[in-house]
């Protein structure tokens, strides 16, 4: 009985015969794997181009497909908002309760105003600057307080408008400005 390895040889070797030899192996009603070879000094009849299969016509349109690599819960904002803590400036990181207003300049023809975080660390603000972390932007800045546009959005998902006041701190009297005794 002749092995497995013995069989498989055989097999190769009549397969490799018949493509040499241009012999069709498989045939169904007379159509082989084996195309026609036209003879010399004859001119084909008709020279049909292949058609083109579905798999090599179909090109991939992401274009209002949602990215699969994201969550389904992720939402993209129609603002455009900065949505990383990169993008944002320091005063955009912390929320307005965690600044407070120390000093107001109104004597320049643009007023000025110095703001410190929860750290202490001091920055001087003008009309317009973004601060907060609700897309917040100053207004104003008036002798006593700032006025500061904030935007939260509600449940429906509609954004809204908010005027909230950062009021001017002042220093306890006899605490600042005294120097120590020796």
């Amino acid at each position: 009985m002749p092995s497995a390895k013995h069989s498989y040889r055989a097999l190769l070797l009549v397969s490799i015969g018949a493509l040499l030899s241009n012999l069709p192996l498989f045939t169904t009603h007379g159509q082989g794997f084996a195309q026609e070879m036209p003879v010399q000094g004859t001119v084909p009849s008709e020279t049909v181009p292949p058609e083109a299969s579905p798999e090599d016509s179909y090109r991939y349109d992401p274009a209002g497909k949602r990215d699969p690599f994201f969550s389904p819960l992720y939402r993209v904002t129609e603002q455009g908002d900065m949505t990383s803590d990169e993008a944002k400036t320091p005063l955009q990181r912390l929320d307005l309760g965690q600044f407070k207003v120390v000093g107001i300049i109104l004597e320049t023809p643009e007023p000025k105003a110095l703001i410190e975080d929860n750290s202490g660390l001091g920055y001087i603000v003008t009309s317009g600057t973004l601060i907060g972390s609700n897309g917040g932007v100053i207004k104003s800045i008036e002798p006593n307080r700032i006025l500061v546009e904030e935007y939260e959005t509600d449940f429906f998902g509609k954004r809204q408008a908010f005027e909230k006041e950062m009021p001017l701190t002042v220093a306890e009297s006899g605490t600042e400005g005294t120097s120590k005794g020796k």
